[in-house]
Parts: C-alpha cells; sequence; structure tokens
C-alpha cells in the first residue's frame, strides 16, 4: 500500500484530521469545564456537546450518502474539510456558561459536515485501491485511526498545557485545511460513481432507491447488525471504566490512562497485522472471529480480578476493533454497488452512532440495576450473539451470487 502514491495522501489526511480533532475534544473539554464551578453543571454541559455531536448523524446520515452517490467524493471530502476549517475557530467565542449554545451550534455544524467526510472516504477507497487489496487498505486506515488516538491527546494535552485552549482549537483548523490540500492531490483515478455526461436521477429519486435498497440488501442489513450489537458492548465499556475502576479495584481515575494505553496497543497490533496479512484473509472469517474475540476481551474485562488482570484483557478489546471494522467496510465495499456505496456507508455510520448513544445511555443504568461486572458480562454475550447472527447471515448475503441478486437496477434521468 506505501506505493500507492493516491492511498498515502488519504491515509495521511485522515491521520492528520483525526488527530487535530483530539485537539478540539480536549480543550472544549476543557474551556467548559473551567467555566463552571459546579462539576455537575460541567458534565451537563459536555453531554450537551456530546449530544449535538450524535445528532448529525443520525438526523443527516441517508441524505449525505445520497449526496456523496450523486457529486464527486474526492470534492465532498475537499468541501467539507475546508468547511471545518473555517468552523473549528468557533469555539473560542466560548468565554463564559452563557455562551454554551454557541459551542452545542458549533459541535453541530461541525458533525454535521463529517457526516459528508466519512461515507465519501469509504467510498473512495475502492477506486484508489485494487478490489484484492481492500481488507488491507481498510486495516491500514484503522490504523492510520489509531495512531491518531494514541499520539492526538498526547499532543494535545502538551499544546493545551503550554499555550492554551486558543491555540489547540487554531491547531485543529489547521489539520483540516492540511488534510484538504493532501486529498487535492488525488488523481489519476475516478472520484465519482456517474459519469460526467451520465444523466442521473433527481435527489429525491435519488434518495428513495436508496431507502430501497437498504430495505433489500440483505449484505447492509447483516453489516449493519454485525456493527450495532458490536458497539453495544463497547458503548458499556467507555461509560462504565471510571467507576469499574475505582469501585472494583479501588484504583483512581488516573489509572483510565494505564487501561487506555493498553486497549490503544491491541489496536496498534490488530491494525498492523491486518495490514500486512489482509490480502490472506477473507473478510467473512475476519469479521466472525473478530466478534468473537471482542465478546471474550469485554466479559474477560468485567471479570477481571485485579486492575493488573484488565490492562492483561483489555488489549484483547482493542485488537478484535481494527478488524471488525475493515471487515465491515470492505464487505460493504465489494458487495454492494459503487452508485450506493455512500449511502451505504452513511447507513452504517448511522448504525453505530445510534447503537453507541443507546448502549452508553443505557450503561449506567444497567450498572446501578446488575453491578457492572454484570454489565460487561451482559455486554460481552450480546456481541457473541451478534458473531453468531454474522455467522448465519453472512453466507447467504456475501457472496457473488446474492450480491448480483441484491444489487438493484439504478434508476436514471430520462434522456431527453
Amino acid at each position: 500500500m506505501i506505493r500507492n502514491r493516491n492511498f498515502v495522501l488519504l491515509w495521511v489526511a485522515q491521520w492528520i484530521s483525526a488527530a487535530g480533532d483530539t485537539f478540539s475534544f480536549l480543550a472544549l473539554a476543557v474551556r467548559i469545564d473551567s467555566l463552571y464551578s459546579d462539576p455537575g453543571g460541567s458534565a451537563k454541559a459536555l453531554g450537551a456537546v456530546m449530544i449535538a455531536y450524535t445528532l448529525p448523524v443520525l438526523l443527516l446520515g441517508i441524505f449525505a450518502g445520497t449526496i456523496v452517490d450523486r457529486q464527486d467524493r474526492k470534492l465532498v471530502m475537499v468541501l467539507s474539510d475546508v468547511v471545518r476549517a473555517l468552523l473549528a475557530p468557533g469555539y473560542l467565542l466560548l468565554r463564559s456558561a452563557a455562551d454554551l449554545p454557541l459551542a452545542i451550534a458549533f459541535a453541530f455544524m461541525l458533525a454535521a459536515f463529517s457526516v459528508f467526510f466519512y461515507p465519501a472516504r469509504t467510498a473512495l477507497i475502492p477506486s484508489i485501491v485494487g478490489k484484492d487489496e481492500l481488507m488491507s487498505a481498510n486495516g491500514w486506515m484503522q490504523l492510520g485511526q489509531t495512531i491518531a488516538r494514541l499520539s492526538g491527546p498526547i499532543l494535545a494535552g502538551i499544546v493545551v498545557g503550554r499555550w492554551g485552549t486558543d491555540i489547540a482549537f487554531l491547531v485543529d483548523s489547521a489539520s483540516f485545511l492540511t488534510s484538504a490540500v493532501l486529498l487535492l492531490g488525488i488523481s489519476g483515478v475516478a472520484t465519482r460513481a456517474f459519469q460526467a455526461n451520465e444523466q442521473v436521477a433527481t435527489a429525491w429519486r435519488s434518495l428513495k432507491e436508496g431507502v430501497r435498497y437498504i430495505l433489500t440488501s440483505r449484505l447492509l442489513q447483516s453489516i449493519t447488525i454485525g456493527i450495532a450489537l458490536a458497539m453495544f458492548g463497547i458503548g458499556a465499556i467507555d461509560v462504565l471504566f471510571v467507576p469499574f475502576l475505582r469501585d472494583a479495584f479501588g484504583v483512581a481515575p488516573g489509572a483510565l490512562g494505564g487501561v487506555q494505553a493498553a486497549q490503544g496497543f491491541g489496536m496498534l497490533v490488530g491494525g498492523l497485522l491486518l495490514g500486512a496479512l489482509g490480502k490472506l484473509l477473507k473478510p467473512r472469517v475476519v469479521a466472525v472471529a473478530s466478534m468473537i474475540l471482542l465478546a471474550l476481551g469485554i466479559a474477560l474485562f468485567g471479570g477481571a480480578p485485579g486492575y493488573t488482570a484488565a490492562l492483561i484483557c483489555i488489549p484483547l478489546v482493542g485488537f478484535a476493533l481494527p478488524p471488525l471494522n475493515a471487515s465491515l467496510q470492505t464487505m460493504l465495499q465489494a458487495g454492494v454497488p459503487e452508485k450506493m456505496l455512500g449511502r451505504a456507508s452513511a447507513v452504517m455510520e448511522m448504525a453505530i452512532s445510534l447503537a453507541t448513544v443507546i448502549s452508553m445511555g443505557s450503561a449506567g443504568f444497567l450498572g446501578a440495576l446488575i453491578g457492572i461486572r454484570r454489565t460487561y458480562f451482559a455486554g460481552g454475550v450480546l456481541v457473541f450473539l451478534g458473531a453468531v447472527a454474522l455467522g448465519l447471515l453472512l453466507p447467504k448475503a456475501y457472496s457473488p451470487a446474492a450480491a448480483e441478486q441484491q444489487s438493484l437496477p439504478l434508476e436514471t434521468a430520462p434522456a431527453d
């Protein structure tokens, strides 16, 4: 993959943009916390901002996917980066608690343009790499996100600590502009689903066509079920990390950094192996095996007898995530018609977001009702059931014959 200039540009652009996002997230959390003397008020404000980040995926996903399938996908990504670069400095206006509505508004708008970016990226990858390289390409993309997740917070912490939150917001803006410039360098490949001289259906007809495909595609439904069930389990881990470490092991909240680092290490190893061995692996097998490992990791983490044991178990969760995400994306890219990829990818993003919101919202309630350990075990069982469902559904949905059968004829505008 390193010899593919277009892929390297896309990979670096994603890493820079994702790392830049961590600057804004950390700086915004620090800025909001400094505006409230009451920790409860700060938590509520941060919660409102997080909801604003989540809503656009649910409200705009299918519409964004329709636009991605009708327009030049590289151009959609570049414009999304440029607009987000202009929006990111808006957080500089947050000077008092009374300015919270501004933070919510800018969070919503930033997330709204991200909704266009990610389906366009997923739909563009098959144009950049060969079909036999899709698994490796998606593995490298997952690895890039992992590196950003590990390096971004460290760099952001240094910047915020030394120069303050204002500089961090500007760094995020600069990361979007850098990403846009790199994406402009992608050339020599088809970046749109339709030819320039090809007449296409109206936006409304394209939207209805996408909904019809979503309702009939067994492959898309199988992938959506798999990723949603996986996120149900992962959401529980994210929400209950700190109380679990405190109540089960009696360690300070700062110990969360060690757990996150251990999980990040597992993700790094998983991404590296997948990037190197992707051509040799079958996406369907990887998806099911990864969900089984993820289920096992969540259950073992919840049952860990001590902090050291938890540090040993949590890398298994991290290790399973890159292969799971990459295999599901590969099946999506290989099994969905090119002219439907934007809409199909948007549906997967919507499923991830909705499952995450539901999981995070219910995890605290379940933790109080049945205990945190049992909640983790229940999450592991749920993910395992997802693996069973994928194992039963994918053989019928992910095959050349099934793909051909599920590919609906794409409507075009009538010729004059």
